[in-house]
């Protein structure tokens, strides 16, 4: 019960410093740096950022060697699931989708989370914390191009939606 007790206070603490990090990069610093610094440089600045920022919980999660974000149990529920042969209804549809497309998976994993999680998910092997091979640092990159390219058009499309409606507001406004 101890342990049980200690993996979930460590979830909760872990999930709840990476939700609040990444909803403050995404929903202040990534608008306000497309806004301040225009979609290109403000693309490759927060590119740089995400980069590092991600690269960091790497740095960490293997030095603490705790699974503060449930990914090592999550795959290894994943990897029995995808095994298994007893499944049906919605359980039997994952199971199709991910024996067929691990791909699907990493994009949305890249978008939906960050480049950490989408990576960290498709290492090698369950609670090994064992850094990054060359493979996982391909699909680093290509997991950091997926999300910020995905992340800077919505945001890109958001700002300029609201810039649009306070064109039209002010110009109402001003009659």
């Amino acid at each position: 019960m101890n342990q049980l007790l200690n993996r979930l206070l460590l979830f909760l603490t872990g999930a709840t410093t990476f939700t609040v990090i990444n909803y403050s990069f995404d929903f202040v610093l990534y608008p306000f740096a497309l806004y301040k610094l225009g979609v290109v440089v403000g693309f490759f600045t927060m590119m740089l950022l995400s980069f590092l920022f991600c690269w960091g919980y790497f740095i960490i999660y293997d030095y603490l060697k705790r699974d503060f974000l449930g990914i090592e149990f999550s795959k290894e529920k994943m990897s029995s699931i995808i095994a298994s042969e007893d499944s049906v209804g919605l359980k039997l549809l994952l199971v199709r989708v991910l024996r067929k497309s691990r791909a699907l998976l990493f994009v949305f994993l890249s978008i939906y989370f960050d480049p950490f999680v989408a990576v960290a998910f498709e290492r090698k092997g369950n609670f090994a914390y064992n850094g990054l091979s060359a493979r996982d640092w391909r699909l680093f990159i290509l997991s950091l191009i997926i999300s910020n390219g995905f992340w800077s058009t919505t945001v890109f499309a958001g700002l300029s939606f609201f810039e649009f409606l306070y064109k039209i507001l002010l110009s109402w406004w001003n009659g």
